[in-house]
């Protein structure tokens, strides 16, 4: 399974260009879900969300759509995974009772949490979360160099954690080492990959294509595929600096998918009551 969608749907910017003009905000997720068939949740990164919010958003989306929590930053910037196992299990709680729709959520590690500074509190607690995560699928985004690494890539896997690939400037690229451990089986069978270019002096604006990457999306369409031949699950996240406007850029892998894989139209029944105007060109 390949699923692909953006960094968020709560973007006014996409007004006119992905939402229709005058559609409420509260009917963003609605509409976004038709067609895409992913989401990356940043929110929860602030504070994780109610119980009655998360059952807002399950009821607002089709059967098969799914939503990528990040953990909390109470677990990994403010108590930097120490004495934080209730509120660990607190999220995974919550994750559980999203059943089909959770997508693999993700522990994103600020840059000064190193290997060499860290090393021990980091793997006493992911090794505690192996242990807890039952059947959820979770993964590790690390933004220190020093855990950039094969080594690293491997010790997650040996738990049976996927780790994050980024495509960003200055990030590392560990695609081909997480390949060799899904080859060799030697990790859970799941790729998560975030997009996200150049955050710092990327495009802005986030309404239109302005940064096209076409070299990129060609070698990421292939590594995908790749990725498919070997029965991996992919969940992808676009952010806008990636090209300038995220679901463009979905839109522009998914075609240079389709033509090496078969890769499913994401075409969910349409709701009983419309809002808005129709469907925009981008996705004709």
């Amino acid at each position: 399974m390949i699923a692909l969608g953006t960094s968020s749907w709560l973007c006014d910017a996409w007004r006119g260009v992905f939402y229709p003009e005058k559609l409420p905000q509260k009917q963003y997720l609605a509409h976004y879900a038709r067609h895409l068939r992913t989401v990356e949740v940043n929110t929860s990164f602030y504070a994780q969300p109610r119980p009655t919010t998360v059952e807002k958003w399950l009821q607002a989306t089709p059967d098969g759509f799914t939503f990528c929590l990040k953990f909390p930053r109470a677990i990994s910037h403010e108590k930097r995974l120490v004495d934080c196992e209730a509120e660990t299990l607190s999220f995974l709680a919550l994750l559980r009772s999203m059943n089909d729709k959770a997508a693999p959520a993700f522990l994103q590690l600020p840059p000064s949490f190193s290997r060499r500074q860290h090393g021990r509190v980091l793997a006493d607690y992911l090794a505690w979360l192996a242990d807890y995560k039952g059947d959820l699928r979770l993964a590790v985004e690390v933004r220190a160099v020093d855990l950039m690494t094969p080594a690293f890539a491997a010790y997650v896997a040996s738990l049976g954690l996927a780790l994050v690939l980024v495509d960003r400037v200055r990030t590392v690229d560990l695609f081909d080492a997480w390949l060799a451990l899904l080859t060799q089986a030697e990790a859970p069978p799941l790729a998560v990959i975030r997009w996200i270019g150049d955050d710092k002096d990327g495009p802005t604006g986030d309404r239109e294509l302005t940064a096209p990457r076409n070299a990129d999306l060609d070698r990421w369409a292939k590594r995908l595929a790749t990725l498919d031949r070997l029965g991996v699950d992919v969940f992808g996240y676009m952010h806008n600096p990636y090209e300038g406007h995220a679901p463009a850029s979905v839109h522009r892998l998914e075609t240079r998918l389709r033509d090496l894989v078969d890769l499913p139209v994401w075409a969910p029944p349409a709701p009983e009551v419309e809002h808005g105007s129709a469907q925009l060109s981008l996705f004709d």
